[in-house]
């Protein structure tokens, strides 16, 4: 069993071989982590991007090929606005958003929250839900078992009707609801919150994409 040490040099080897962009948010390894910090080195020497989003031009920052100078306390800002910017220019992908996470899940436009078994069967589970399937043109339960869809084809965009034990319902997939809130947090929307140009913003978030 590896410790801590051990865990960090492992990892530091991986990024140095394997990574095509690492992103220092809001730390400075170069000053702070000196053991670990000859890794994003080695990683850049490899062909690697080295991003460092920091308030103050740290050193860290001097060894990076892109600086980002955020305001100090407005990084949620600018992840949202990343997203903005990865989801209208479709740099995502929706292939993975569908089998390894819960952006197909249903969640009720009237109350906001996850579609359950709870709610459309008498005594059913609360960790039972559900997406859209487009293949079948219906609601459908979500795997449980494994990640693998299968025949699946679950929707990341649309509202739907779902019956429930209170009546009809309209549901949504939570990708829908993450591309209506970032919707509001455009690179340009968000260079007062966090002094970044809208330039440099759509850079790191095509380099994430």
């Amino acid at each position: 069993m590896l410790d801590h040490a051990e865990q960090a040099a492992e990892l530091g080897n991986q990024a140095a071989e394997h990574a095509e962009l690492i992103v220092i948010w809001g730390g400075n390894p170069v000053y702070t982590q000196i053991p670990n910090a000859h890794f994003f080195n080695e990683a850049r020497y490899h062909g690697a991007k080295v991003v460092t989003i920091a308030p103050d031009y740290n050193p860290s920052a001097v060894h990076a090929d892109l600086w980002v100078p955020v305001k100090v306390g407005s990084d949620a800002a600018l992840g949202l606005s990343v997203a903005n910017v990865i989801l209208e220019e479709k740099l995502h992908d929706e292939a993975f958003l569908r089998e390894q996470t819960d952006q197909p899940l249903l969640v009720r436009r009237d109350n906001g929250k996850f579609l359950r078994e709870s709610d459309r069967v008498r005594g059913g589970r609360d960790d039972v839900f559900y997406v859209y399937d487009t293949a079948a043109r219906r609601v459908r339960e979500a795997p449980k078992r494994s990640l693998k869809l299968g025949r699946i084809a679950p929707a990341l965009d649309g509202e739907y009707d779902a019956t429930t034990l209170q009546g009809t319902v309209k549901v949504t997939p939570a990708f829908t609801l993450l591309r209506e809130k970032v919707a509001a947090f455009s690179p340009e929307d968000t260079q007062p919150i966090t002094g970044v140009p809208p330039v440099l913003v759509r850079t790191l978030a095509r380099d994430i994409g």
